[in-house]
């Protein structure tokens, strides 16, 4: 047995074991569980207070790391394209012979677990956004036809190629890697094993590394989802004449926290990719419908002008 799998085998055997909790991570589910709790009653005991807390932690974040994300998103970006060029990028991982899944379900996970509620959302917002307020890398006047094309351009740089190569590619090829190769577990502080070594695999460091992220997943989280029960609730008033109130709202996000519990819980292979592979195919028969019956010369038009905007200032943009 490989040095890093006994050392993860002896970090999960050294954890309570309570059967309803066989596989989780106690003292994980703890601190980042009990920073949750303590949020809630905060934010319902005053939530202006909370709200000003929140905004002014991440103007002094982007203050003070800005500047390190967009290097680490840029640099992240020219490493995942190296590896995909270089001989690394014809080398298997996991061990199997043929893949578990079609490229389709594949690509139908990837698609549907990272873009989720937050693509939905911002596939129209955003542009709607850059273009009544120009960012300003942009700038210029708002409502006009080149307004509408900059909005585009800024809109595939939030979630085009540098979001995906920190996202879905890179990241995932080196917990992949650590996890298959190495057998080291599936914690986010496996990814800092190749920088700490065995202390960030047992002990506080790493528990607090685990915490961190599932507090960082959450709070990426909740917001699609909210934004998916406002979208949902807005569309049934207008199709069906539902009322749009706050009741509506929440029985929609506990029907959608339950769909998300059941597919998470059944696995990967199961649940998820259903679903996911179900949203695939109505996301392209939207798109095909809005080809076909929308204006399809403006769409094709605005997206290689907005597209080619992106591409030429992608440095000074990124």
């Amino acid at each position: 047995m490989n040095t890093s799998k006994a050392i993860a085998e002896e970090s999960e055997a050294k954890m309570p074991k309570i059967k309803f909790l066989e596989g989780v991570d106690i003292p994980v589910f703890l601190i980042s569980g009990g920073a949750l709790v303590l949020f809630c009653i905060l934010a319902l005991y005053d939530i202006k207070m909370v709200s000003g807390w929140v905004n002014s932690t991440f103007a002094a974040s982007t203050k003070m790391f800005g500047a390190y994300w967009q290097v680490l998103l840029l640099l992240t970006f020219i490493i995942g394209i190296f590896m995909a060029i270089s001989r690394t990028g014809g080398v298997v991982l996991g061990g199997l012979k043929a893949p578990e899944m079609s490229t389709f379900k594949w690509i139908s996970i990837i698609m549907c677990t990272l873009l989720a509620g937050g693509g939905v959302f911002w596939a129209a917002a955003e542009p709607m956004a850059h273009f009544t307020s120009p960012s300003p890398y942009f700038g210029g006047e708002t409502g006009t036809t080149e307004a509408a094309y900059n909005a585009l351009a800024q809109s595939f740089m939030h979630w085009g190629f540098l979001a995906w190569a920190i996202l879905g590619s890179l990241t995932g090829v080196v917990l992949m890697h650590l996890h298959y190769d190495k057998g080291l577990p599936l914690k986010p502080r496996t990814l800092l094993y190749p920088v700490f070594g065995d202390k960030v695999m047992k002990g506080a460091f790493g528990t607090i590394v685990d915490s961190c992220c599932v507090l960082a997943v959450v709070a990426g989280t909740v917001g699609p989802i909210g934004f998916l029960g406002l979208q949902v609730s807005f569309g049934l008033e207008k199709l069906f004449g539902i009322p749009d109130t706050y009741s509506t709202q929440v029985t929609i996000l506990v029907g959608l926290i339950c769909i998300y519990t059941l597919s998470a819980v059944s696995g990967v292979t199961k649940g998820i990719q259903l679903l996911s592979s179900i949203n695939i195919v109505l996301a392209i028969f939207l798109m095909v419908f809005i080809l076909i019956f929308g204006p399809t010369a403006f769409i094709f038009d605005s997206y290689l002008h907005s597209f080619g905007l992106y591409l030429n200032n992608f440095i000074p943009m990124a």
